[in-house]
């Protein structure tokens, strides 16, 4: 199981290179939980590989281990955001020195991370152009995620910006990774050392030195034990014989992840640091343990081994399990200070994490609040400015630079005769109740055509456009970054936008049956006018968007309806010419009309659909037409 710290750098890593909507879309393909990843919960170890899979399909560049890599080597990056990075920059002096101290600082974590099953490191050779680095994981696939952090702790910390990474081995099986790295860079400052050439310590009595160290292991050259510290004795049975026994039988070696050889032991030097667990059972019992860290030092006029060591902590339960007290503990080192301010601490965490789980709780509650109303702000939006407009408007491009010209849209006003002189005689609460109901049928309506809504008045006139949505190519890229946000829906049979008009008219037409005037209790009037032509649209206002349409074919558009006659369909010549050539409806010739400021034009009436075209494509019932959008009788 991974920590959420891990994930969640990769979160912010994705958000950092390649922007918010990307992540977005990971999350959404993987159909996580939640678009953040809680720092000290366990996640499942695949999670961190299909988000790289996501990704390669998502950018359709580079490959699995390419992300993993980029995870790895940004991991660093986000660290040093939450103020981590000083454990870094005091590592080591050099990159070499570093490479040394990895398993120490994995193992200094286990306060904050006490479940982390952390990666081995640990150096085998080194020249001065490089180190061979043996790289052990319990988990299969992170190979390029270790390699990552590497280079990105190369660059970002000792500014080894040439470093160069290999993969020299891989000796790995179905159940762990084991790969030998070769790290090659600038290592001039290696000076060939081991335990034999090292300085020796001073002479001093074996009482003394065991009184200094009492826990520590005197080991001869064939690692058999030759002497304990008394408070290593303490913790087993007073029958169980330790002297003369091999090391191999008393203790398990943790780490490094070497087979228990003199040889090995020697050559490793003295930055390795060492971590035994015992494998007889303790004083206390079979379930009793003990975890012992040192280091390895060689004491060459006695050719043999002392293990100088402590034992690992973290609780008063860790003491019960080993056996120890606090006297049994050394007096300079702060460990026992540890214990004591842990177990004075530890009821404030448990009820700081109890609190945290309240309000990460609390916070998916309020992110899942916000993410449905953000839904319904973009469905509101999407309602009165085209659609593509409002994606430009969602993502940050000012309202005042979204002009554009339409070379041919189809406009229509509609306008519901005698509801002002109605409401002169009605009182507010019916006024109101009457346009609730135009508004709520017609809406009803509209919203199941590809067509925007741009004006509603409180005439109870409106006006409709066609032609608008179909406008997604407008930003570049925008299918591979975002997919398909436009599928046309609303029109599956492939309808130019003037037919699309027609079909809405007829059925806003058939629908006024249902506008009841509560004056005369008979059904309102309407008068419907629809033309064809050019027009330029755009945004206005700031913290109120409208979207306002201009151009000589909205006055047209307006004066269709103004010439024509109650519940009749007028269109002009133009209109006419769209829909004449698929033959799709039944339309009269009414004549020349006249319109304000202009010479007399060519209009037709609409009249109903063809009813033998279509029945044949699109409805199998001779007697009855419905319309294709809403399955309304026509």
């Amino acid at each position: 199981m991974l920590y959420g710290l891990v994930l969640d750098s990769a979160r912010d890593g994705i958000i950092f290179q390649y922007g918010a909507n990307v992540w977005k879309r990971v999350v959404h393909e993987l159909k996580l939980p939640a678009d953040t990843f809680d720092l000290f919960t366990h996640y499942n170890d695949e999670l961190l590989l299909n988000i790289s899979e996501c990704l390669v399909d998502i950018l359709r560049v580079g490959t699995r281990d390419t992300y993993l890599h980029f995870f790895g080597q940004d991991f660093f990056r986000y660290f040093a955001k939450l103020g981590y990075d000083k454990v870094f920059r005091v590592a080591g002096r050099t990159l070499r020195d570093f490479l040394f101290v990895i398993d120490q600082l994995h193992d200094s974590s286990r306060f904050t991370f006490p479940h982390m099953r952390h990666p081995l490191f640990h150096v085998t050779e080194e020249d001065h152009t490089g180190v061979t680095l043996e790289y052990k994981s319990i988990r299969r696939g992170f190979t390029h995620y270790a390699m990552g952090s590497l280079t990105g702790i190369a660059k970002r910390f000792f500014n080894e910006d040439g470093m160069r990474l290999y993969i020299r081995d891989d000796l790995s099986t179905n159940e762990y990774t084991h790969v030998v790295l070769w790290l090659q860079f600038d290592n001039r400052s290696h000076k060939p050392e081991n335990l034999i050439n090292s300085c020796s310590l001073p002479h001093v009595t074996g009482t003394t030195f065991f009184k200094v160290f009492p826990f520590s292991i005197l080991m001869d050259s064939c690692l058999i034990i030759r002497h304990l510290g008394d408070n290593v004795k303490k913790v087993f049975p007073t029958d169980t014989i330790l002297m003369g026994r091999p090391l191999n039988e008393v203790f398990q070696l943790i780490r490094p992840d070497i087979h228990v050889e003199w040889d090995k032991i020697l050559s490793y030097g003295r930055h390795i640091v060492f971590l035994m667990d015992n494998r007889l059972p303790l004083r206390v019992g079979p379930t009793g343990k003990i975890r012992l860290k040192g280091q390895m030092k060689y004491i060459q006029n006695k050719n043999m081994l002392w293990f100088l060591c402590h034992p690992v902590l973290g609780s008063a339960d860790d003491m019960i399990s080993a056996g120890l007290h606090l006297t049994d503990l050394n007096l300079f080192d702060s460990t026992s200070e540890l214990l004591v301010t842990n177990m004075r601490q530890s009821k404030e965490v448990e009820d700081a994490f109890e609190r945290q789980k309240v309000c990460l709780s609390q916070l998916e509650q309020a992110k899942g609040e916000l993410s449905k109303y953000h839904r319904q702000n973009q469905d509101i939006l999407s309602t009165i400015v085209p659609k593509h407009i409002s994606l430009m408007i969602r993502s940050g491009i000012p309202t005042c630079s979204l002009c554009e010209s339409y070379p041919l849209v189809t406009i229509m006003f509609t306008y519901i005769v005698d509801f002002n002189m109605s409401t002169a005689y009605l009182e507010p609460i019916e006024i109101l109740e009457v346009l609730n109901t135009i508004i709520n049928i017609l809406d009803s309506i509209t919203e199941r055509f590809d067509v925007l809504k741009v004006k509603t008045k409180m005439d109870a006139s409106y006006m409709f456009v066609a032609g608008l949505h179909n406008r997604s190519n407008v930003i570049p890229d925008s299918s591979e970054k975002f997919g398909n946000l436009f599928p046309n829906e609303k029109d599956p049979f492939g309808f130019n936008p003037t037919e699309t008009i027609a079909y809405l008219s007829l059925e806003i037409l058939h629908a006024s049956k249902r506008l009841i005037n509560p004056m005369t209790r008979k059904p309102f009037g309407i008068k419907i006018g629809f033309h064809v032509g050019p027009a330029i649209g755009g945004v206005v206002g700031v913290q109120q968007h409208q979207y306002c349409l201009f151009g000589d074919a909205v006055t047209v558009a307006r004066q269709m309806m103004d010439t024509g006659e109650i519940d009749r369909i007028h269109m002009s010549h133009a209109a006419y010419q769209q829909l004449v050539a698929n033959e799709r409806f039944v339309i009269d010739h009414r004549g020349e009309t006249h319109l304000k400021d202009r010479n007399g034009c060519e209009t037709y009436w609409l009249t109903s659909v063809n009813h033998s075209f279509f029945t044949t494509l699109i409805n199998r019932t001779k007697n009855l037409s419905r319309c294709p959008f809403s399955g309304q009788l026509l």
